[in-house]
């Protein structure tokens, strides 16, 4: 390697100081380097402040002198201290470079290390290091909590509501279905209602008007009550009787009774209602 001689210096007599000129000393010595000065002397450098400063031992043994020239030796140190550093680096990360197993290319290097390649995977079995949800372009959810996920998904409330039970006007099932005495009620989630029941009773038909027999039934109440008089069908399961609504409230309803004769009729009668149980 060769010396560096580049520039001037100017030092003083008895001091440690050497400032150059036209010099890049941080560039081209290093502390433990040989610096010859303009009297012949031989000096250790200590210590190198910038490309035009730096510091020798012992003290400058010759004249004062303002633009002199000099010389920089590199010095075999240079051999130890770079084994050293090899020394220190296989010490530190010699049990990752077994790793590599003399591996020449990538995806040698993906096996001797069982890394995950790009492409199809059928061997993961976790996703431990990650910090960042996937996007939905990338096959995520786009975030990292279950409503940040069904938001980037684009899901609603129905997302996590049961298919069927009990209904609310903020959340709940999406279906309730119930029965009691009165028949049988579905409700659905967006406010509808449906409401059905089968009656077997006895009728007397008896009031004549306009060549038809006419008997009103009693008052029936819903399953369930609605939030106002729903739209509902009133029919009978017998030969020769004709069926309409008469009258209808939010939580019972009543219907007619026709026959061409006066008489008791005895049958199935059924009901069907659809209205809101809320609005």
């Amino acid at each position: 390697m060769p010396w560096y001689r580049t520039g001037t210096v100017a030092i003083t007599a008895g001091q440690n100081t050497v400032t150059g000129t036209g010099t890049a000393f941080s560039a081209n010595a290093r502390v433990g380097d040989a610096f010859q000065g303009p009297d012949g002397r031989w000096y250790e450098v200590t210590n190198i402040a910038s490309g035009t400063v730096l510091t020798i031992l012992p003290a400058y043994l010759g004249a004062t002198v303002a633009a002199g020239t000099y010389g920089l030796a590199p010095m075999q140190g240079y051999v130890k201290e770079s084994a050293d550093r090899l020394r220190q680096i296989v010490e530190q990360y010699g049990a990752t470079l077994v790793l590599f197993g003399g591996a020449a290319d990538a995806a040698t290097l993906r096996v001797n290390i069982a890394a995950a390649t790009r492409g199809q995977n059928a061997d993961i079995t976790a996703l431990l290091g990650l910090t960042t949800a996937l996007s939905v372009a990338q096959g995520g959810t786009g975030g990292n909590t279950a409503a940040a996920g069904r938001a980037g998904l684009g899901l609603g409330t129905a997302a996590t509501a049961n298919a069927v039970g009990t209904v609310s006007q903020s959340g709940g099932a999406i279906i309730e279905r119930g029965s009691n005495a009165s028949g049988r009620y579905t409700k659905f989630a967006d406010g509808t209602m449906i409401c059905s029941a089968t009656l077997n009773f006895s009728q007397a038909v008896t009031f004549a008007q306009d060549g038809l027999f006419i008997g009103a039934t009693p008052t029936f109440g819903f399953p369930a009550a609605f939030i106002a008089p729903p739209q509902f069908t009133f029919s009978a399961r017998a030969q020769t009787v004709f069926t309409q609504p008469n009258a209808v409230t939010a939580t019972t309803y009543q219907g007619l009774v026709m026959s061409m004769t006066s008489r008791t009729i005895t049958a199935d009668f059924v009901m069907t209602a659809q209205g809101r149980w809320y609005a």
